[in-house]
């Protein structure tokens, strides 16, 4: 997997999540509108045995983020520095961590061999990270977002514990699931990467933006209106992003039909008609990954398999963690 035109630096692999060893929360993005949440996520998290630190500015609030942009940086990078933390995990998504990408020590987040985890607005530092460094991180599961309910999904939990615990080269198989189109049987291998549409798309034409060739390219949304999603499918098209893919693979696009009373009633199906229609590779719907409950953890960055066999998916991804 080569790195793209813009890693100065050699690629880094991280460390799995040692038995007992310490998960470090910061909110690089939004502020948490319900902050006693916060307590039932950290409850949460340690009842699977692991400690559990929380960065000062996770419960502060300037405008709709987390505080200020200095205030989370350094909360990032104090995690980063502190030996003892295993996995940086986001509190929460919203908006905000584009103001902190021209200023993240990559070289450090790289050199650390942490976990970091996230989704949603967490998709600009994956990118990031791995344009920067070639690093692996976890498109997954958010502190107060997925770890502060009354119960866990059975599905989340299997696949979040039983990667992050892995330690050496190691395939994890994730469970199949339903395409709505039948494709023939076929394996499609490359990088897997992806994330939120709206944070993928925001990066094109920066440093930040991986250059990746022969990739899985997983997408999400939440909140966006049918045509939106169009548009941003389009620019990834004219930038000729989706040209060097080898699969796009769609997972939940939360509320994103249109309102009952628009002037068009263009609905998501035809958006991804559309997109079949021009993209020469498969297009998968199904995949259980975005603003749900039910999600995978997708190793940004990771050599993948998906297996396709008439409406049957499977994928299989190949990682080492040190």
């Amino acid at each position: 997997m080569p790195l793209n035109a813009f890693s100065p630096f050699p690629p880094s692999r991280p460390r799995a999540l040692r038995e007992g060893g310490t998960i470090g929360i910061c909110a690089p993005s939004g502020f948490l509108p319900l902050p006693e949440k916060l307590p039932l996520a950290v409850n949460r998290l340690e009842s699977h045995g692991y400690k559990v630190v929380v960065t000062p500015s996770v419960l502060a609030r300037e405008g709709y983020c987390a505080g200020s942009a200095e205030s989370r940086l350094a909360d990032l990078h104090r995690l980063v520095e502190d030996p003892s933390i295993d996995m940086i995990m986001a509190a929460r998504g919203g908006f905000g961590l584009s103001h902190l990408l021209p200023r993240i020590d990559w070289k450090a987040c790289a050199s650390s061999q942490k976990l970091f985890c996230g989704f949603s607005d967490f998709t600009a530092f994956h990118m990031a990270l791995f344009a920067q460094t070639g690093h692996i991180s976890l498109a997954g599961p958010m502190a107060v977002t997925d770890f502060s309910g009354s119960d866990e999904s059975e599905l989340h939990a299997e696949n979040f514990w039983g990667l992050v615990s892995k330690k050496g080269s190691f395939t994890h198989t994730y469970p199949g699931w339903q395409n709505d189109q039948a494709f023939p049987a076929q394996k499609l291998e490359g990088t897997i990467w992806g994330g939120n549409l709206s944070l993928v798309t925001h990066l094109i034409g920066t440093p930040w933006f991986p250059q990746i060739e022969g990739g899985l390219l997983f997408l999400e949304e939440i909140g966006e209106a049918p045509y939106r999603i169009e548009r941003m499918l389009f620019q990834l098209e004219l930038a000729g992003v989706l040209k060097n893919q080898a699969a796009i693979v769609l997972g939940a696009f939360t509320a994103c039909e249109p309102a009952a009373d628009a002037q068009v009633q263009y609905h998501l199906s035809e958006v991804i008609a559309g997109l079949r229609q021009r993209f020469t590779g498969p297009v998968i719907s199904g995949l259980p990954f975005g603003h749900i409950k039910d999600k995978f953890t997708l190793p940004f960055g990771a050599a993948s398999s998906l297996i396709l066999d008439g409406l049957d998916c499977r994928l299989s991804v190949q990682t080492q963690f040190t």
